[in-house]
């Protein structure tokens, strides 16, 4: 009576046992953010445009190989949002040959951003941010290019695509109103507008789990307009720096 009684009371509570479903074990899926360390080297053939309205007044195209590119990236709020600061500058000269108008100095510019990565599918990220920028022209030539810093706001959107186990192929575009300038020159008059667009294309290859190289074609163009300008005698003044560059970068993460 007793085992007809054990083997009744097991067949009532096996459904309540399959009911029960297996514990589950989490599985941390590592960040898409890039984080760590990126030092570059950017040698630049460097295009400076000084135009009045009436047609370009001066135009220079001249290598500068001393420009170097520094990045560091990490992330907060538990890896879901990315942190980044970046500087990079260096020569800033052009061919000041039959002309008053050129530089032979230097340029340095930093950006600050926040933002998100994304995986979109296997392989595949996209990554977004925003921040600000700041960047500082300075000519040293008598005669030379103007020294002024402006200051404004950016954003980009970077994708980057696995192509093969060690090689990732990534597209990234930057546009920037930097509308507010300082240290700059009383002969270049009021800053009606000022805007920055970067591009690049890239191939990285994995050296280690935590390092990489990567090699690209990087182009920024720099405007700016004036009105109220000395260095015109129509007062209009627009200056544009376009810089077509090779980006040979080692990034790592410690």
């Amino acid at each position: 009576m007793r085992a007809f009684a054990l083997v009744l009371g097991f067949v009532l509570a096996a459904p309540a046992f399959a009911d029960e479903e297996p514990a589950e074990t989490p599985i941390v899926v590592p960040s898409p953010i890039p984080v760590g360390f990126l030092v570059a080297w950017k040698p630049t053939l460097l295009s400076i445009r000084i135009d009045s309205g009436q047609g370009a007044q001066f135009g220079s195209d001249k290598f500068q190989p001393l420009r170097i590119l520094g990045r560091y990236t990490t992330t907060f709020f538990g890896e879901k949002l990315l942190a980044r600061a970046e500087l990079e500058g260096g020569q800033f000269e052009s061919d000041t040959q039959n002309s008053n108008i050129g530089t032979n100095g230097y340029d340095l510019t930093a950006r600050v951003l926040g933002g998100t990565a994304t995986k979109i599918a296997p392989g595949f990220i996209v990554t977004a941010g925003a921040g600000f920028i700041t960047r500082y022209q300075r000519g040293r030539a008598v005669g030379g290019a103007p020294n002024i810093g402006m200051f404004g706001v950016t954003s980009n959107l970077e994708l980057e695509y696995r192509v093969a186990p060690i090689l990732t192929l990534s597209a990234y575009a930057e546009g920037a109103l930097a509308p507010f300038p300082y240290a700059a020159e009383a002969r270049l008059g009021l800053l009606s507008d000022s805007s920055e667009f970067r591009a690049r294309l890239q191939l990285s290859m994995d050296l280690t789990a935590s390092s990489a190289i990567d090699i690209g074609y990087d182009f920024t163009r720099w405007h700016a307009a004036f009105t109220q300008s000395t260095f015109t005698s129509d007062g209009a003044l627009l200056i544009t720096a376009r810089e077509h560059a090779l980006t040979v970068g080692f990034r790592w993460k410690p």
